[in-house]
This record gives C-alpha cells, structure tokens and sequence, in this order.
C-alpha cells in the first residue's frame, strides 16, 4: 500500500502492477457489465447541462487517476459532457473514460451493479438519485438541497462543495479505497429502498382518498338538484 497526499489528508490507496486489474485488496465479484472492464468504477450520472460541475468531475477524476487505478462511466446525455471528454484527453487519462447512453435503458441495473460509486450531477433527478440509493450504491454529492437531504441524513455518501476540485477528488478516493466505509454506506443507502415505496403508497392512498370525497361530494350535490 502507498500512501498518497491528497490536499492535505494522506488517502491510502493501492496502486496496482502492470499485471493487474485492481488492487490485491480490492473486492472480487461479478460486479461488470460487458462494455467495462472489470476495475474500479465510478459511475457519474447527468444529464451533463452545467459545465463548471463538467469541468470539476473531469479534473477531480484526474487527480483520483493520478494515484489509483479507476475508470469513469458517464451515463446519460447533456450539452457539456464533450467538455468531460476533452478535459481528460488533455491530461491523458481519457482511455479510463467511458460514455453510456442513458439511465433508462435496460442495461441501467448492470450500470449500477458495475458502480463502486455513483456521482450525480447538480442537475440529476431526486428520482434517479434515489434508484442509486435504492440500489445500494454510496454517492459522492454536490452540496445541493436536494441531494443533501436525501444523503445527508441517511450518510449514504459524501458531500462536495461547488468549485472544490480536490474535496470532490478526496471524497472518490476516500470511498475507493476503504470498502468498510464504502459498503457501509451502501447498507443505510439500500434501507431508503423500503422507505420510498412507502411514502409512495402513502402519497397514492393520499391522493385517491382525495380524489373519492371530491367524487362522493359531487354526488352528493347532484343528489340535491332538482330533476
């Protein structure tokens, strides 16, 4: 193990050999879909509209590439996700960057599967946000109301700060390289799984019984009318 300084904090992270795909340490499984290879991933998920969030995750990965082996997936479409891709082939690690349509296609669980961890844009859906969360997948995200309050008080993943290159680069290596953490994080995520479908439900069951006394009011009106 090396050990690597990253903006002030020493991150221990395991850098491996020309022979292999992922450090000796790193967790064995079926864990990627065919279109990646089998190492590290941190899947970041858009859509990509807001181009200093672009720029951040393009430099943040290339700090994380610099002192451990990953690969980034970026799924989903958006006017700056090119500006990703051009940020990285100009610091070289473009070859670890992979581009995926989009979320909604049937491949979308063995994207989450493949994820180590997942990084939602500023302008990623709560919706999709919660499929990773249910999915039992830590996050790395912006300091935005509405990530933070479905991550926060859950600790299902870190916050970054807008603008914070190497914040957002520290809070990817930190999960990368303690899986204790890592996997913990993912435990609470999965518990939010339940909890949505029954706020669904609650919010379903909600509406009909509005929508049956709006009914059985009207009908009780028309009871009344004269013929």
């Amino acid at each position: 193990m090396t050990r690597t300084q990253v903006h002030s904090t020493t991150t221990e992270a395991g850098t491996p050999t020309d022979g292999e795909s992922r450090p000796l340490d790193y967790p064995t499984g079926t864990r990627s879909p065919g279109r990646l290879p089998n190492r590290p991933t941190i899947v970041a998920v858009g859509p990509f509209d807001d181009i200093a969030h672009a720029e951040q995750l393009a430099a943040a990965f290339t700090v994380v590439r610099r002192v451990y082996e990953a690969q980034l997936a970026l799924i989903g479409g958006g006017a700056e996700r090119d500006a990703i891709v051009r940020r990285a082939a100009a610091h070289g690690v473009e070859t670890d960057v992979h581009l995926i349509a989009d979320s909604s296609g049937p491949g979308w669980p063995d994207l989450l599967a493949a994820a180590d961890l997942v990084v939602p844009s500023t302008t990623t859906s709560t919706t999709t946000i919660r499929e990773v969360l249910a999915a039992g997948r830590a996050v790395v995200a912006p300091e935005h109301p509405a990530t933070v309050g479905l991550v926060v008080p859950t600790s299902a993943g870190l916050i970054y700060r807008r603008g914070d290159v190497f914040g957002m680069a520290e809070a990817m290596l930190r999960l990368l390289t303690t899986p204790a953490l890592r996997e913990s994080m993912a435990e609470r995520a999965r518990d939010l799984a339940p909890r949505s479908r029954g706020l669904k439900q609650e919010a379903r069951l909600r509406r009909m019984t509005n929508e049956q006394a709006v009914w059985w009011f009207r009908i009780s009106r028309g009871s009344h009318e004269p013929n």
